[in-house]
């Protein structure tokens, strides 16, 4: 793994003994990974290949361009991104959607698979490949090479995907892009990157001249500037050959324009900006602090990585300890170091205020920074943080061979955009556990000292509700605050210790009464003394896993629409508080160092656990899940700042249009179900901590039908005499329960829901076809097979020949409990005037549909997408386990997967025809929009 994972996420390390001479060398160059191939042909295109079976029969393509949106000229603002569509509607070898077409009958999904971005300062296309047929693995070079310097760039096509980029531009219009367009100058300085966002604007999208797109593909895209990346199952010597043979011709452009480095500049000011917005929930200042990057190239600077990590790790911490103190003033807050653009890092803080309480918020939280500057961390937390960033390091080292593709192809786009090192997992291993423990208190203190310097390159941002309960502060009043803060008496951290030991007591436990042996499934199952069913399913998927979930009936069904609210939120409130006599930070720091997870969960008709581990801390995991059970712990200080944080955020929920459109959805499609209706502040004040306590109890007093499901890498005799121990001593009162099934009626006919709220000028359209069903595996893939065929046919009509959509989607559900039903849900944003023609062009693919069925073509597509998907879907641990908790909770026979040609074989024109008259008669149909309020609306928009 490289750092760019690793250190900036705060991951651990593994540390052991040993001497590493490159250790002790100061500021030396990092080596690149020699299991990588790379190189640079004459025309200076830069290639990187490399094997990895991870997953296997498969090869990841990135075609990475030093080409982004800061680059664009006055005249070509959103051009950068519309050369990016651009590529996908016609190269020399793949006329327009030939592309698609191709690789869609090769398995490779478009946007889930194929697909593209475009930011400041790079354009990357990605392509995943099957590369069980060889020729296939030729044509992905020959794509690549396409996207490199053989884009057609016809008149009409231009023209015609303007509508296209216009509408994703649409989908972003709302309060945060209001908002961002108004800080975003500030945040960078006023520098080129301010004026370049990628999505462009509304006037040159509109009106450009061809000629101004053909202009920057001819200044921009040539091999100089140019990486192929090529990371899978494949030949390094094969494919080496191959791509130096055909982009060996690649031409750089005669009198090439320079490729200019920008970066923003300090200006060493500080800047204030309050915005407001009656779209805006809730009060939050964030203050930002600019520093330039440190690069990634040397040992020093990797030695700064993680140095930045652990105080990341740290500060962290340290910050989620502030939300469990009794009634804080802030509703959030969040701190560290990370990286920006245009060769700058950043410290960033931020704290979403209660309302009239922002000073109190910010002073109450700022402290704790002033504290870490003055007093640094105490020897107690640094040792725990190392012990985490080893544990960390040491689990990725153990699944180092199933490390997937695209870890590796992200490596590689920094080494060829940034010049950032990428030496190769073992090179880290071996660099860290030398360095880690030479980490002293005060080198923490030293990345405290540089980063949180408030005086100088400093923004602070304000963003508020318009109808904000309090006047805002101006900057003189926030930098009076922060002065204020800088000379306040503090006290140093005092640490919040914890027992050494999760049970002091190991039970009895107790023991296995039978065995079975499912050999088709490459299972087993016991029975323990107390009634315990543990189903196995060893497995190799990963090195070093162990993935586990239960159920036993119950859940939540079982209680009043009185108790309801507090049962609903139980798991929230009583599992949310810790366990035992351990706090949530207590429990943290006892779990410190140990790769485990256990969480509790009620649901409608049942309750249990799920969770993961490695294989050495799975008795850690068993520990918990018995404390699950049976020793719950409620505390009344979170209790309350849960609720009021939900009170909150409850009272300005439908300030935000996409809540009140979401809300209606929710309450319609439930028949307005008391159970299934948001919450309300009347329901929040019902909600009771001694009742929460009494109901989780209740649940898991019983353990006697609870099904235990372990999947992973193990062996089944070396762990059952640790799930005896602590499975076999759960309590069992044998109350033979049964889950409560409860209905819900969703309304029948053709019904319309339209909802008028916010300032943006766009409009999101849902349509919901349902009804009941018969369900089956058969009749649930043919449902499958006609909404992803729908949606073939919708990018076609509502995007790429009306132009007035970006993306839309046609997802369909079938359900067994509590009731047959089916869903097929049609989506997408639109411009408001656009709504009732779009939804005409709808009709008439499913009309299509129903007279004709779906052609050889579209078959042939969805076929391949889903023999694809099953494929890397069952070398998944959490498929099994979610495969064989399905079966067991449904009380299906527990049998191997269904064969996948035999299914396939099901699915032809004519049951498709059958399947659209089915399930897209419209006879029960609801159509929700949302719409601009009409008298807000933004005008030129």
């Amino acid at each position: 793994m490289h750092y760019k994972h690793w250190a900036a996420a705060g991951l651990s390390f593994l540390l052991l003994s040993g001497n590493v001479a490159m250790a002790q060398q100061e500021d030396q160059p990092m080596p690149l990974d020699t299991a990588v191939r790379t190189g640079k042909l004459a025309n200076g295109f830069t290639y990187y290949i490399r094997r990895n079976e991870e997953p296997s029969k498969r090869v990841l393509f990135y075609l990475v361009n030093k080409v982004g949106s800061v680059l664009e000229d006055e005249d070509q603002l959103g051009l950068a991104h519309f050369m990016e569509h651009m590529n996908f509607n016609g190269t020399r070898h793949f006329k327009k959607n030939e592309l698609i077409d191709y690789l869609q009958k090769a398995g490779v999904r478009f946007g889930a698979d194929l697909n593209a971005y475009t930011g400041f300062d790079e354009t990357v296309y990605q392509l995943p490949i099957p590369t069980d047929n060889p020729a296939m693995v030729s044509k992905g070079l020959e794509i690549m090479r396409d996207w490199a310097q053989e884009a057609l760039l016809e008149t009409d096509d231009i023209n015609k995907e303007r509508g296209v980029i216009l509408e994703e531009k649409r989908l972003r219009e709302g309060v945060s892009a209001r908002v961002q367009e108004k800080t975003m100058p500030l945040m960078f300085n006023h520098s080129r990157y301010a004026a370049r966002l990628p999505i462009g604007t509304d006037s040159i999208l509109k009106n450009f001249p061809v000629d101004a797109l053909r202009r920057f593909y001819r200044d921009w895209y040539r091999p100089d500037l140019q990486a192929l990346i090529v990371v899978g199952d494949v030949n390094v010597d094969k494919v080496e050959q191959q791509l130096k043979k055909q982009f060996a011709d690649l031409k750089n452009p005669a009198n090439a324009r320079p490729r200019p480095a920008y970066t923003i500049g300090l200006t060493g000011k500080n800047q204030f900006m309050a915005v407001t917005d009656p779209e805006i929930t809730t009060t939050t200042l964030e203050l930002v602090i600019k520093y330039p990057e440190t690069k990634m190239i040397t040992t020093a600077d990797y030695k700064v990585a993680v140095r930045k990590a652990l105080f990341n790790q740290l500060l962290s911490r340290r910050v989620g300890e502030l939300s469990q103190q009794p009634n804080p003033p802030f509703l959030g807050v969040k701190a560290g170091i990370g990286n920006m653009t245009g060769g700058l890092e950043q410290f960033a803080y931020s704290v979403a205020a209660k309302p009239g309480r922002l000073q109190e918020a910010f002073a109450g939280t700022w402290l704790l920074l002033e504290q870490i500057k003055r007093f640094g961390f105490t020897q107690a937390e640094l040792d725990q943080a190392k012990q985490s960033y080893t544990t960390g390091m040491e689990s990725a080292r153990r699944e180092i061979s199933k490390t997937p593709s695209q870890s590796y192809v992200a490596e590689y786009q920094q080494h060829f955009l940034q010049g950032a090192a990428s030496p190769g997992f073992e090179w880290e291993y071996r660099f860290v556990k030398q360095y880690l423990p030479t980490i002293t208190l005060a080198d923490i203190k030293a990345v405290a000292d540089k980063y949180i310097r408030p005086e100088a390159n400093r923004d602070i941002f304000l963003t508020a509700p318009e109808k904000a309960p309090s006047a805002l502060p101006d900057s003189a009043t926030v930098d009076g605050w922060i002065k204020q803060l800088a000379s306040a008496s503090i006290q140093p951290y005092q640490e919040n210790t914890a027992d050494s030991v999760l049970l002091k007591e190991i039970p009895a436990g107790g023991k296995v009464v039978s065995r079975t042996e499912l050999k088709a499934l490459k299972m087993e199952q016991v029975t323990l003394s107390n009634g315990v069913k543990v189903w196995f399913k060893p497995t190799t998927y990963s090195n070093d896993q162990v993935r586990f979930s239960s159920f036993a009936p119950g859940g939540i069904n079982k209680y009043s629409n009185e108790d309801f609210p507090t049962a609903s939120n139980t798991i929230g409130i009583i599992g949310g508080s810790g366990l035992a006599t351990f706090s949530p930070v207590q429990l943290s720091k006892m779990l410190n160092g140990k790769s485990v997870s256990v969480g509790a969960y009620i649901g409608g008709r049942s309750q249990g656990i799920n969770g993961a581990c490695n294989r050495e801390d799975l008795e850690t995991a068993l520990q918990l899940i018995y404390l699950r059970y049976t020793a719950p712990r409620k505390d009344t200080v979170l209790f309350d700042n849960a609720l009021e944080r939900s009170a909150e955020a409850i009272r300005n929920k439908y300030d935000d249009p996409d809540n009140v459109f979401r809300d209606t959805v929710s309450n319609v499609l439930s028949g307005y179900h008391y159970r299934a209706t948001p919450v309300t502040l009347r329901r929040l004040d019902s909600i009771h901590l001694d009742k929460a306590y009494d109901i989780y109890k209740d649940r898991f007093a019983d353990a006697s039908q609870a099904n235990f499901i372990f999947v992973g890498n193990f062996r089944t005799d070396s762990i059952l005499p640790l799930l005896e121990r602590y499975l076999g001593a759960l309590p069992a009162l044998n109350r033979k329960e049964e889950a409560v099934i409860l209905h819900t009626e969703v309304p029948k006919g053709r019904l319309i829901k339209k909802v008028e709220k916010g300032k943006g000028n766009k409009a999101t359209v849902l349509l919901v076809y349902h009804g009941d069903c018969a369900y089956s595996t058969e009749e649930n893939l043919q449902l499958q097979a006609l909404t992803e065929i729908l949606e073939y046919r919708l990018l076609a009509s509502l995007r790429e020949k009306a132009g007035e959509v970006y993306t839309p989607s046609a997802q369909g559900s079938m359900t067994r409990e509590p009731d047959q039903r089916f869903a097929i849900n049609v989506s997408f944003g639109c411009a408001p005037d656009h709504v009732e023609h779009l939804v005409g062009l709808v009709e008439q693919d499913i009309a299509a549909l129903q007279q004709k069925g779906a052609s050889n073509d579209e078959l042939t597509k969805f076929k391949a997408g889903y023999r694809k998907q099953v494929e890397l879907q069952v070398r998944n641990n959490e498929f099994w386990l979610q495969y064989i908790a399905g079966k067991l909770e449904n009380k299906e026979t527990l049998k191997p997967l269904p064969d996948v040609e035999k299914l396939l074989s099901k699915v032809t024109g004519k049951s498709l025809k059958d399947a659209a008259k089915k399930y897209l008669s419209g006879t029960n149909c609801i159509r929700f929009v949302a719409l601009p309020d009409k008298s807000v609306t933004m005008s030129g928009k």
